[in-house]
C-alpha cells in the first residue's frame, strides 16, 4: 500500500513539473513604444523606439525603429527562439544572432567582429509594459548597460 501510495505521488510530481515546464511564453505580439521618461541610458540613448514583434510558435520577427543623433534607423530582424544561430543584417554589419527562453523572459543576441550585444527582454504581469536590459560589449573589453522600458500600443 505504501509503495502504490508512493508511486501516485511520485507520478503526481512529474506531472506537475511537466506542466510548470510545459507553461506559455509571454506573447510579445504587437507593437511596443518606448517610455523614455522611464528608460536609462549609460550614454546618449535613442530619443524613441518602437518596435514590433510577431512571434508564431518558435519564428519570432522583429521591426526596429530608432530615432536620435544618427537620425531615423529600421531593421527587420527574424529570430528561432531554440537558440538557434541566424544571420540578419544591422545596417551595412552581418550580424550572428540568437534568442532563447530563460524562464519567462526571451535573450536576444547579436554578435560580430569582436562585439556583442545582448537584450533580455520581460513583460509585466498584466503584459502591457516590456523592460529590456541591454548589455554592449565590445572588443576592446569596453561595456554599458541600459533599460529601455516600453508600453503596448
Amino acid at each position: 500500500m505504501r509503495f502504490r501510495i508512493s508511486l501516485v505521488a511520485g507520478a503526481l510530481l512529474l506531472v506537475s513539473a511537466a506542466i510548470a515546464n510545459g507553461q506559455t511564453r509571454p506573447d510579445l505580439n504587437g507593437t511596443w513604444k518606448m517610455n523614455a521618461a522611464k528608460s536609462h541610458f549609460s550614454g546618449s540613448g535613442p530619443t524613441s523606439i518602437t518596435i514590433k514583434f510577431i512571434q508564431k510558435d518558435s519564428s519570432l520577427s522583429e521591426t526596429l525603429n530608432l530615432s536620435g543623433e544618427a537620425g531615423d534607423r529600421s531593421f527587420d530582424l527574424k529570430y528561432t527562439t531554440d537558440g538557434k544561430e541566424g544571420d540578419n543584417q544591422i545596417g551595412p554589419q552581418q550580424v550572428k544572432t540568437t534568442a532563447t527562453w530563460e524562464k519567462d523572459a526571451l535573450v536576444i543576441e547579436w554578435k560580430a567582429d569582436g562585439n556583442s550585444f545582448r537584450r533580455r527582454i520581460t513583460l509585466s504581469g498584466d503584459g502591457k509594459m516590456m523592460t529590456i536590459a541591454v548589455h554592449h560589449a565590445e572588443q576592446s573589453g569596453e561595456a554599458s548597460d541600459d533599460t529601455v522600458v516600453l508600453e503596448k500600443q
